[in-house]
């Protein structure tokens, strides 16, 4: 196999991705090369192209058994594990799309995530109050990563003590498995996520709740259920779509924020307006995923006067998309003055990201919630010294170090007005 022409899963192309995207935008918009997996893949970076590929459900699809041979099919890895966790709407079309999206939708309703707000206030209240007298934190490790993984996990009834599983299982889910090795973590990781998630529901079913997760159990549609593994494979995508790209959006928005201190500042003036136009634009400048989840051509057609044969995988660049010179005005530019900021951070079509308002709540309030408590927030290591998970569809950081000034006698003062004297 030729090497590729660009480095897309490399450090070197996480730490400065937009600028690679530059080149391929300007010098083959369409490019098809080895994906992370070492299959052809065409990778689509103008917004153009992007939204066709996203939208177009007949042409280019999740599912491969509409576009592949059974002699293609045969050779795709297969292990029930694998089957058990892909069996939910991200991985199907048409009716069987709809259906899925329906029963979900019949759960996970906007009334659900509206009645999150205070919860959602509370614990970002509770994660500052713990590092508020430290003048120093990893922002990933204390608040990133917990703010929305409480948030999903109580959504959906997990018990506190058993949360911590759930980063381990998360982690499994978006690292690629690349080899026999890996696959057989992940599928042993897998059968402890499934018997955990079995026992779960056995003990929903003796005693029903008001979460998520029996919300979920009880959907119905035209007298049709979720299945047990739909029921499996629909948590997972809860868990990974409301806890790894919201910890994206909240470490990666933050990184932005302190790059632009004018943007900062917009931020702390604690306007509603400014608050969500700022997520919107955070969601574009450097969105939690980097690029969508890989389609299938379902038929003989052409992108931007490219030829594509059925069978063949195509990628669209999301952050290459979304700061296309063509769709965004300045688009290296943090600006929260966009008039109209359709970004592509949450796909488009049939396909697009059902927890969108959950995980604008989350960065809104998560968000606004740490300008308020640290005005002068500031990096504690150099910007060169950041480094990035190695999951090629996604952009997450491993660590995020900050720090800032702890006022002269506040943890006194605290400790004094939450202890009156008698």
């Amino acid at each position: 196999m030729p090497n590729p022409r660009y480095d897309l899963f490399g450090d070197a192309m996480k730490a400065c991705a937009y600028q690679t995207y530059a080149r391929m935008r300007e010098d083959a918009p369409i490019v098809r090369q080895a994906g992370a997996d070492g299959v052809l893949t065409w990778f689509v970076t103008r917004y153009a192209d992007v939204d066709a590929v996203l939208r177009d459900e007949r042409r280019f699809v999740r599912d491969p058994r509409l576009a592949l041979t059974a002699e293609e099919l045969a050779v795709l890895p297969r292990n029930p594990v694998l089957d058990l966790v892909t069996d939910n709407m991200l991985n199907k079309e048409g009716e069987a799309h709809r259906r899925l999206r329906r029963l979900v939708s019949s759960a996970f309703t906007p009334r659900m995530v509206e009645a999150m707000a205070p919860r959602i206030q509370a614990i970002a209240d509770g994660l500052v109050a713990d590092v508020r007298d430290e003048g120093r934190m990893d922002l990933i490790e204390s608040y990133a990563f917990p703010l929305p993984l409480l948030v999903i996990t109580e959504l959906l009834g997990i018990p506190g003590e058993d949360r911590a599983l759930f980063r381990t299982w998360s982690n499994a889910f978006v690292t690629p498995v690349a080899d026999a090795e890996n696959l057989d973590r992940f599928v042993a990781c897998m059968e402890g996520f499934t018997t955990y998630v079995r026992a779960l529901m056995n003990r929903r079913a003796a005693a029903p709740r008001g979460d998520l997760l029996a919300a979920l159990m009880r959907a119905e549609d035209s007298g049709e259920r979720l299945s047990e593994s739909e029921l499996f494979s629909m948590v997972i995508l809860l868990i990974v779509a409301g806890h790894e790209t919201t910890m994206n959006l909240l470490g990666n928005g933050v990184l932005a924020l302190l790059g632009v201190p004018d943007r900062w500042r917009e931020m702390a003036s604690g306007d509603p307006s400014v608050v969500r136009a700022a997520v919107e634009e955070l969601l574009r400048y450097d969105a939690p995923l980097d690029r969508a989840l890989g389609r299938w051509a379902a038929e003989d057609t052409t992108l931007c006067g490219v030829p594509i044969r059925r069978g063949e995988r195509v990628v669209a660049l999301i952050g290459a998309a979304n700061h296309d010179p063509g769709q965004f005005a300045d688009p290296e530019a943090l600006r929260f003055d966009r008039q109209t900021n359709p970004h592509c951070a949450f796909g488009r079509g049939a396909h697009y990201c059902l927890g969108a308002p959950l995980a604008r709540l989350e960065g809104q309030i998560g968000l606004s919630t740490l300008v308020a408590a640290f005005p002068d927030l500031r990096l504690a290591v150099n910007r060169s010294a950041l480094t990035w998970r190695p999951i090629p569809h996604m952009r997450s950081l491993r660590a995020l170090p900050v720090e800032w000034t702890v006022t002269p006698g506040a943890r006194e003062t605290r400790a004094a007005a939450s202890h009156p004297p008698r």
